[in-house]
């Protein structure tokens, strides 16, 4: 009798513990646009759904957030804001000459068809230093730069238009790698065109925050509702993973 009933306990905590493993695999979340077999080391705490989580006080998106950005990356982004408001092909950033102007022709798919890209490429020296600027130009007001010490250290900028007004996109660069944090700001002063030279960022909410080492993300990745600030997105990963190789089809953030 005592074996029957140990039998039949031991089958229901198979059973149970069975139940309880699918349930916890049904509920895992994780991030719907990479590929599932992927993400075994990454923990999701909130997903892309609905209008967001209150923010927790330690996530809150403004670049003075030192729990996001160390003192050194808050004075660079500062200065980024407003660093390439007056550059054109001939004049870059204070400090520089021109040493290089080419123009490049490029496609990009859209919508299933190819559409010519057309792209000043200016390269500029700093005259105190042996650092340099590649700053490319692109129609409406799009603007992408990369800034490089002589060891390789420095970041990449990127303005662009959201149909919303402009967004700057940040990385930071070592040793020829993306590796820091990449950050993307959005700017939510009124303005009257989608051309970033117009736009005032200061003040303007973090969208999306990675941690990068060696061009892999490791580490925090959140994301928030520009319209609220609220979370809609937080995750974690334990392991250097590489974005670009995994992401879907679904993927719907321009690489952000």
């Amino acid at each position: 009798m005592k074996l029957g009933v140990l039998i039949i306990g031991l089958c229901f905590l198979v059973f149970s513990q069975n139940i309880l493993s699918q349930t916890n695999q049904t509920e895992r979340l994780l991030l719907p646009f990479l590929d599932k077999e992927s993400q075994s080391n990454v923990v999701v705490t909130h997903n892309l759904s609905g209008a967001g989580e209150p923010c927790p006080l330690k996530y809150t998106n403004v670049l003075s957030n030192t729990n996001l950005f160390t003192l050194e990356e808050q004075k660079t982004i500062r200065e980024v804001f407003t660093k390439y408001k007056d550059v054109t092909t001939n004049s870059g950033p204070a400090g520089t000459e021109l040493i290089g102007l080419y123009k490049t022709n490029f496609f990009v798919k859209i919508m299933n068809r190819e559409e010519p890209i057309e792209q000043w490429v200016a390269n500029f020296q700093y005259v105190n230093s042996k650092s340099r600027e590649e700053i490319r130009f692109g129609g409406h007001g799009v603007l992408y730069a990369s800034f490089r010490s002589e060891s390789g250290d420095g970041y990449n900028a990127g303005f662009s238009s959201t149909g919303n007004g402009p967004s700057l996109l940040f990385t930071e660069v070592r040793n020829g790698l993306e590796s820091g944090i990449l950050a993307d700001f959005e700017n939510i002063h009124q303005s009257w065109t989608n051309d970033y030279r117009y736009a005032k960022f200061a003040g303007s909410p973090v969208v999306v925050y990675r941690q990068i080492t060696n061009g892999l993300i490791l580490g925090k990745y959140l994301m928030w509702n520009p319209e609220n600030n609220r979370l809609i997105l937080e995750a974690e990963f334990k392991e250097p993973y590489d974005f670009e190789k995994h992401r879907t089809d679904q993927q719907m953030f321009n690489g952000h």
